[in-house]
């Protein structure tokens, strides 16, 4: 038995609305009447796999529909009364344009800021130059950098689903930003509410409550590390009290290139996450 379509390691592309090809198996000549093939196929890419069996009464198989949302190396096997063959391809990804990614978000409820932090995750792309879903050394994958909770491959490689699983994210932290803001019966400004809410995307509440000003205050005891997206120190920790940001950017920067340790002075902070997304 020899599979004559497609050819060994083809490469198949989903589209940058998020279509998955069509990606037809067939082998040698025609399948004698009444006789079955059975394609096994897996799929894998990084640490994702799903796999799968289909009979067909013909010499041919289409999987884009067993495939859909999935993509990496794909290896398929077909077994009858001819034999066994194998064949392995791969499935790429192509990303939108910044202008679809805005237009697909315009269509999503409660999505206000969110396409800043798409544009500072991944400056709104999706796949590498290799057509694979961007992925970051603490495993956050696609546009939003999805971490926590992990995605499912699906998510990692429709960067449509990616982004609804973001958006529903996003809410969730607006919600407990909601919450946080109004103890007490406060009251806090829509700025205020995003402030909190991109901060919580990254970790931390932006906002203290100040007897004093009868208002919400960024928290004035976490100085930023300008030269970077969310890294800062609290002013309270005896070794950074009364120290500027250059001298303690001097101090730690050579650290940066792991994350904080229990004996290290600096850290990640929601609130440079968020000062940095909105200056």
């Amino acid at each position: 038995m020899k599979i004559v379509s497609p050819a060994p390691a083809s490469t198949f592309q989903v589209t940058a609305d998020s279509v998955w090809p069509a990606i037809s198996f067939a082998i040698e000549g025609e399948l004698p009447y009444g006789q079955q093939l059975t394609w096994s196929w897996q799929i894998q890419w990084r640490k994702f796999s799903k796999k799968g069996t289909v009979v067909t009464a013909t010499n041919s198989w289409d999987a884009r529909e067993a495939l859909q949302g999935l993509g990496g190396a794909l290896t398929v096997s077909v077994s009858g009364p001819g034999g066994k063959a194998s064949i392995s391809v791969h499935i790429a990804g192509t990303n939108p344009e910044a202008a679809d990614i805005l237009a697909y978000l315009a269509t999503r409820p409660e999505s206000a800021g969110f396409e800043k932090i798409l544009q500072h995750e991944t400056q709104m792309s999706h796949f590498d130059a290799k057509g694979q879903p961007r992925a970051s050394f603490d495993s956050g994958f696609g546009m939003c950098q999805l971490t926590n909770p992990a995605p499912s491959f699906e998510q990692c490689w429709n960067w449509k689903l990616n982004v609804d699983a973001g958006l529903a994210l996003y809410a969730a932290k607006r919600a407990a930003a909601t919450r946080y803001l109004s103890q007490n019966g406060r009251s806090f400004t829509p700025d205020q509410l995003i402030r909190e809410t991109i901060a919580r995307w990254n970790g931390g509440a932006y906002h203290v409550w100040s007897s004093a000003q009868k208002a919400w205050i960024r928290n004035p005891a976490v100085l930023c590390d300008s030269k970077t997206g969310n890294i800062g120190w609290d002013l309270t920790h005896p070794d950074n009290r009364g120290k500027s940001e250059a001298a303690l950017h001097q101090r730690d920067a050579e650290k940066y290139r792991h994350a904080p340790g229990a004996n290290d002075c600096w850290g990640y902070f929601g609130i440079c996450y968020a000062d940095r997304l909105l200056s």
